[in-house]
């Protein structure tokens, strides 16, 4: 292709059991957890998680999803900050990649439990305030939101929903890019939400032994990179961008945030629910990703790493980084947000991308909160406990999901001049 354009993000917007809006991750900033029990809304004795307990759900969708409603929040937000609501781009030319990893599974158990109890079927019978949902399955999807945010901002360019579990968020935003580059669309909404403290989820992770225990104080639970790491605790919220070709943008006259220079994916046959423990095919897709970013190892400032606070996944990234970024892996910047905003699954790299926008525009590495005590292992600067300025030029995501599902993206500062 003649002169393909720069990708690059010009709006973002959050949920997260901090709040709406991108003020949400000052919490995260500030080395805060809103990690708590769950025991009320669960029915697991002693699960953690972390509740978007204050969430509103936005004019519109009082009959959607709970998931579906954080995704239309974080994208409302995301559509003013692109400023794509007093300075459109035709309709025809926006795609919307937004992704429900889990689907709208509240949705999908209340109508299932309201068709059992529906005239001759058994089963108890719903109340007023619990009303049938005949089209509950089309609303419970995993393309349910991006359906609906086309409809919101009346598109009728693609919609499309990848679904790869904890890297759903990330592939849509490499998808979304390849479609801008290739010049099918001119810009994207981008991400993905989760909402799914339920007790079919949790019990899941509960037997898989992957969630965190709550020994004392369930905020210092998840502790990424520590020596003492023993889990993630689910959290619910969305993260949407827009993605915008840099010259479709400046046509516009609005600002971009930072670019997205090159992204790689891709995955690994250790099985659906275990990592590489050596980190090889993660390696290999980081260096992809900076070779397609024309971007040498020494120029990353900072890695957001996936993070979980699982024994094997931490020490496997921390060996892919290692293994990717040779000896500039001694003086590059990591952290992980989980501890604060807990495992978002489906939308967790969505949610950190915009995390990491911010930390691009702030200069300031956000912290990995509970790193009391690293684990030698590691070998990396984690960022323990508290943020940390730096200039960030160049930052580096990467995620992965069970079944083996990768992906690796560079973001950099954006230039200023519509290239």
């Amino acid at each position: 292709m003649v002169n393909p354009p720069s990708v690059t993000v010009t709006g973002m917007g959050l949920v997260l059991p901090t709040g709406t809006g991108l003020s949400a991750a000052e919490p995260v900033f500030a080395g805060r957890s809103a990690v708590a029990y769950l025991n009320g809304t669960t029915r697991l004795a002693g699960v953690t998680g972390a509740s978007a307990s204050g969430f509103v759900a936005p004019e519109g969708t009082a009959a959607h999803d709970r998931a579906v409603q954080m995704a239309a929040a974080a994208a409302d937000d995301a559509w003013r900050g692109a400023r794509l609501h007093e300075k459109p781009a035709s309709p025809d030319r926006v795609a919307v990649l937004v992704s429900l990893s889990k689907g709208g599974i509240f949705a999908l158990t209340r109508w299932a439990r309201d068709t059992a109890a529906a005239p001759g079927a058994t089963g108890r019978q719903a109340t007023a305030a619990e009303p049938h949902h005949a089209d509950g399955p089309q609303w419970a999807d995993p393309a349910a939101a991006g359906r609906l945010l086309a409809q919101r901002y009346r598109l009728a360019g693609p919609v499309l929903s990848p679904v790869t579990a904890c890297a759903s968020g990330g592939h849509a935003l490499t998808w979304a890019a390849s479609l801008i580059r290739r010049r099918v669309v001119d810009a994207a909404l981008v991400g993905a939400a989760e909402a799914s403290l339920h007790p079919l989820v949790l019990g899941s992770y509960r037997r898989m032994g992957v969630l965190a225990e709550a020994r004392t104080d369930p905020t210092t639970s998840v502790r990424p990179f520590s020596a003492t790491r023993r889990g993630f605790a689910v959290g619910e919220g969305a993260g949407v961008l827009v993605l915008e070709a840099a010259d479709s943008a400046a046509r516009r006259g609005v600002r971009p945030l930072v670019r997205l220079t090159g992204w790689a994916t891709g995955s690994h046959g250790a099985g659906m629910t275990d990592v590489e423990v050596g980190g090889a095919a993660l390696a290999h897709l980081m260096r992809s990703a900076l070779d397609r970013a024309g971007t040498p190892p020494g120029s990353i400032d900072y890695v957001h790493a996936h993070g979980t606070a699982t024994r094997a996944n931490d020490l496997a990234e921390a060996r892919a980084i290692r293994a990717a970024l040779g000896s500039a892996a001694d003086t590059v910047s990591v952290s992980s947000t989980k501890a604060s905003h807990g495992h978002l699954l489906g939308a967790a790299t969505a949610v950190e991308t915009v995390v990491t926008v911010l930390a691009m525009g702030r200069s300031l590495v956000p912290p990995t909160v509970n790193l009391t005590d690293p684990d030698p292992a590691i070998g990396l600067d984690c960022t323990p406990m508290r943020a940390r300025d730096r200039p960030i030029r160049t930052a580096m995501k990467i995620a992965g999901g069970f079944g083996g599902q990768m992906v690796a993206f560079v973001l950099s500062q954006a230039m200023g001049d519509g290239a």
